[in-house]
């Protein structure tokens, strides 16, 4: 079986390094590799940045990865610290498999370190010294000043990844269903779109039956401490002529941590619900899309 070779994956990434390098020596002598490289390696390494604005960070690296033909995800934060997710996109072609892959940064005020870790695929391979310009080439490149201040600006004006998007179930799962018909749309490209994504989310909840009720409070007895709710998007339309008799529907599901658990359990079938989630995972198909979403009440 042929290996995949990641090595020409850094070049853009250097040509455009023209700007100030800072701390060059220490994200070199700060990587780690780790694994098996023949079921791809994991590298890990880090920058400290005097006075991080972790915003400014997350957003500097958007505006790095967008000039370079990455896809960056949704920025999170909690507290003092900021997470992102960029993906380096399939290359394939008939004759040449190349999977693309995850990139995570975290931004952490605290000790004001940016920090970046991936993994390769099973069958790609790659030197330490490429990976590790790959990488410094990021992350070197974020400053806090007023040049770092534009680019974040800009890169968050075109992608809106620190925004929470308000939207209402019908609304999103419409979007959705619609997006998944397109049959030539990979499903990677649908999970790259939302997952991440902070959503606002206005909507009626469905409970089909006492039995899942009964099934929620029951969760609770057993110690797993988490349930799931889903809002009811049934007014979602597919065509002119309305859903066909057996459609399927994008849906969009909730779960919550304990400190959340009596709010739900206090939920009824119909009641009206403004939840805050963040996109956890994304199952796409053909016909549509089902969202999971960790979430909490907007109001406590």
């Amino acid at each position: 079986m042929r290996k995949s070779t990641v090595w020409w994956f850094i070049v853009p990434l250097i040509a455009c390094a023209g700007g100030p390098v800072l701390a060059q020596g220490s994200c070199e002598s700060n990587l780690k590799v780790s694994g098996d490289p023949r079921n791809g390696a994991a590298y890990v390494t880090f920058v400290t940045i005097p006075n991080l604005d972790i915003h400014s960070a997350l957003g500097q690296i958007e505006k790095i990865a967008l000039d370079n033909s990455l896809t960056p995800g949704a920025e999170n934060y909690e507290g003092d610290v900021g997470t992102l997710t960029v993906v380096r996109k399939d290359k394939s072609t008939l004759l040449h498999q190349d999977k693309g892959f995850p990139i995570l940064i975290k931004a952490d005020k605290a000790n004001s370190r940016l920090i970046m870790a991936l993994q390769l695929n099973q069958g790609q391979v790659s030197t330490a010294e490429n990976m590790q310009s790959f990488m410094c080439g990021m992350l070197t490149h974020v400053t806090m000043d007023s040049a770092g201040a534009a680019a974040a600006a800009a890169a968050h004006a075109q992608t809106h990844s620190d925004e929470i998007i308000n939207t209402t179930a019908t609304e999103l799962a419409q979007k959705l269903t619609r997006r998944a018909w397109q049959r030539a749309l990979k499903p990677e490209d649908i999970q790259n779109e939302y997952t991440g994504r902070v959503y606002r989310i206005d909507g009626q909840i469905i409970i089909t039956s006492p039995l899942e009720a009964y099934d929620r409070t029951v969760k609770l007895q057993d110690g797993s401490r988490s349930i799931d709710i889903t809002y009811n998007t049934s007014k979602v339309k597919i065509g002119l002529l309305g859903s066909p008799p057996g459609a399927q529907m994008s849906s969009i599901t909730c779960h919550t941590d304990s400190k959340q658990l009596p709010r739900f359990l206090a939920l009824r079938n119909g009641d009206y619900a403004t939840l805050i989630g963040k996109v956890v995972q994304v199952v796409p198909n053909e016909y549509a899309t089902t969202l999971y979403l960790d979430c909490h009440f907007e109001k406590e």
